[in-house]
């Protein structure tokens, strides 16, 4: 139960955080989707250099918003609590002032959501964690199913590209 709750404040000072900063940042055109070399936050999920390839994210549209579905194989569950407790400590610095941090697209367009009233849920399983982005406002759950979509699109992309990296070039 500790730890669902430490997860559960986690969760929400990162959406604090990220809210508060989301109308300092530059728009989320100019950015990277995601960015896990420079993003303040992402690039907690590369400290173990194999987390990324051991986790899923499953984004899915329900009537008033997105259900985001997060896996770890479990011999990576650590390094994933680790990241996000280091996330939270990010969120912690934010809070406290601190200013010009570089964020990704996604982190500053979550923090907008934040900001523009959707509300969050987040569901700490024994398999997998859950997160709830819903409105009741039709424009906001437009939004949310944009970000969800965005979400699908970048991740099959990054995939792409991380394949790429694996696979050795052809040689004529």
């Amino acid at each position: 139960m500790k730890k669902a709750a430490l997860l559960g404040l986690v969760f929400g000072t990162v959406i604090l955080a990220l809210a508060v900063i989301a109308s300092e940042t530059a728009p989320v055109a100019d950015k990277p989707w995601f960015d896990m070399q420079n993003c303040y936050f992402c690039q907690n999920l590369v400290k173990d250099p194999h987390l990324m390839e051991n986790m899923t994210w499953e984004h899915h549209d329900i009537a008033n918003g997105e259900l985001t579905i997060t896996t770890v194989k479990p011999e990576f569950k650590q390094s994933y609590l680790d990241a996000q407790t280091a996330m939270m400590k990010c969120a912690q610095e934010m809070q406290a002032g601190k200013k010009d941090v570089p964020l990704c697209g996604h982190c500053t367009e979550y923090g907008a959501l934040a900001q523009a009233g959707v509300t969050f849920e987040y569901v700490q399983g024994k398999g997998a964690d859950i997160v709830l982005m819903t409105s009741d406002k039709p424009e906001l759950v437009a939004r949310i199913k944009a970000f969800g979509q965005r979400n699908r699109d970048e991740l099959v992309k990054w995939e792409e590209a991380e394949k790429a990296k694996a696979t050795p070039p052809e040689h004529h």
